[in-house]
Parts: C-alpha cells; sequence; structure tokens
C-alpha cells in the first residue's frame, strides 16, 4: 500500500537532552494518524537516504496537521539538524501497526527506552484524552537524569492525572537521582503486579525490547497483550 506524501514546514526546535530535540511540524495538506505509527522523512539522511520517525504527539482536532518527532542530533539526519523554522521537507505517512490494542485491557504499561519514548508519549496524549478508566503506567529507562526525555511533561501528568503513573529508571550512575536505579527490567515485576490485566507497549532499541518482551511473558503477560516497535 502506497503512503500519503506531503510536505512539513518546521515550527518548532527544542533541545530536550544535550542529544535529542523536539521538533514540530505542520504537514501540508494535514493527515490523520493513530498514536503509535510514524512517518518516513524523505531524504532525511541524504538525498537517498529516508528516514522513519515515530509520532511524538496525539493527532489534536484543535491544530489540524501539527505533529512531534524526537529526534537524536548529528546521528546521521543531515537534513534535520541543518532544518531552519519555516523551511519544509517532503515526508511520507502515515504507516506501522504500533497502535492502541483494539479491545484494550483495564490497564496499560508502556515501556520506552531512550527516544523510544516518542509514539508512547502520543499514546498517553491520546488515551488521557479519552472518556476511560484505563490505567497508565509509564515505566522510561534512561541512563543519566539530563537525558530523561519529557521529565517535566510527564511528571505534571502523574499529578494532575490519577489514572497516569510516571516512573523514570537510570542504568547510569549518578549521585543525587532520588528515584528509581537500574535497566528497566529490574521493575518490570513490581509493574506488572502493581496494574493487573494489562496491556504493553515497549519501544526502544532491538535488544532492550527484545529483553523485556521476553521478561514480561515470564510474568505471564500474554503475548497477544504486548505490542512492541523495534529500532
Amino acid at each position: 500500500m502506497s503512503l500519503a506524501r506531503f510536505r512539513i514546514a518546521l515550527s518548532l526546535r527544542q533541545p530536550l537532552s544535550a542529544r535529542v530535540h523536539r521538533l514540530r511540524f505542520v504537514a501540508r495538506p494535514p493527515f490523520r494518524w493513530a498514536a503509535g505509527q510514524y512517518l518516513v522523512v524523505l531524504g532525511a539522511g541524504g538525498p537517498n537516504l529516508d528516514l522513519p520517525y515515530s509520532i511524538a504527539s496525539a493527532c489534536d482536532p484543535a491544530h489540524p496537521g501539527e505533529l512531534e518527532i524526537v529526534a537524536a542530533v548529528h546521528a546521521g539526519a543531515d537534513a534535520l539538524d541543518a532544518l531552519e523554522l519555516g523551511a519544509e521537507l517532503e515526508a511520507e505517512g502515515p504507516a506501522g501497526a504500533f497502535t492502541w490494542q483494539p479491545q484494550p485491557s483495564p490497564a496499560a504499561l508502556l515501556v520506552g527506552m531512550g527516544t523510544g519514548i516518542a509514539p508512547l508519549r502520543a499514546m498517553i496524549q491520546e488515551q488521557l484524552a479519552r472518556d476511560t478508566e484505563t490505567r497508565l503506567l509509564l515505566l522510561a529507562g534512561h541512563r543519566a537524569p539530563e537525558d530523561v526525555l519529557f521529565h517535566d511533561e510527564f511528571a505534571e501528568l502523574a499529578r494532575a492525572q490519577p489514572r497516569f503513573q510516571f516512573v523514570p529508571t537510570l542504568s547510569g550512575d549518578s549521585a543525587d537521582w532520588p528515584g528509581e536505579r537500574g535497566r528497566v527490567q529490574t521493575q518490570l515485576a513490581a509493574a506488572v503486579h502493581s496494574l493487573g490485566p494489562l496491556d504493553a507497549y515497549v519501544c526502544g532499541g532491538l535488544d532492550m525490547v527484545n529483553d523485556v518482551v521476553h521478561a514480561l511473558q515470564v510474568l505471564g503477560v500474554a503475548e497477544a497483550r504486548i505490542r512492541s516497535e523495534r529500532y
């Protein structure tokens, strides 16, 4: 199936860490996507290198065509690194099946590592805008405190939304970190036991995602209730 092609104009560039930027675009013409899907930026890594990026925001009818991605800087996406406000690129999409279960469980465990947080952020936004009682727990794995993407945003959501919980965990050494420590795998058992029947959504590097999916199955989460995206 061919994807729709459109232009995206950069309207915001904001550092989330020393290595990762949040980019907001306006798509022309506007299009709709399901939270968790991605788009492909044509020529992002050079004239013949198209790169996929998870859409990090949910569709907002009040701002049609406005979307965000999370991009590591100086990681080969030269066109994105050099793009100035107002400048345009060509993209295709939306694509991908890393989306919400059609018949969801009472709770959802969202596990993201590094920039794998991006599609999970869109899922959280979409679900919190719905009139449901689904409990959401975001388990975010990073190395250092300064690497925790969207920390303040997620922390504020957790304070404002009783059905959303945010658990960042660090794998590196940081003497002044007050939160959880260790890789995300070390936090899975507590998360699964606290939520009860759940769906799991896992996004991150290939090896880490494979480890998390296996650990969830060992903890009793059925394969059909686990969706994952690897890069």
